[in-house]
């Protein structure tokens, strides 16, 4: 006794009363329920149905989601530095650092008594 369903008028005849999970499909040689493949596409909700949405319930961007929103911003601002870069003031920064300018002053030192 074969199971499949045909689109003949004569394939209908012995599906009725039968429930989607016993009605079997044949799928590329495989034996499977109707059930397995024939699920709803919409949820069907009555005409007054009333949404509770409040946007100010909604959480923010997901942890994960920053993070790579984050890591783009950054990817951006290498690739193209002009354009994304923080903006600065080069003479703000002092010439020199004064650890190195010690340094410097002592090398100097040294150089003007070897001479």
């Amino acid at each position: 006794m074969s199971n499949k369903t045909s689109t003949t008028s004569t394939g209908y005849s012995n599906l009725e009363g039968k429930s989607q999970d016993e009605i079997l499909v044949d799928m590329n040689g495989k034996q499977v329920p109707l059930s397995k493949i024939s699920k709803p596409h919409a949820v069907v909700l009555p005409q007054d149905h009333q949404g509770n949405l409040d946007a100010k319930s909604f959480p923010g961007v997901e942890p994960e989601a920053q993070q790579k929103e984050d890591i783009k911003a950054f990817d951006q601002a290498i690739l193209e530095p002009g354009k994304h870069g923080q903006k600065f003031d080069a003479a703000s920064f002092p010439p020199v650092e004064p650890e190195a300018q010690k340094r410097e002053e002592e090398l100097e030192a040294a150089r003007r008594k070897e001479n």
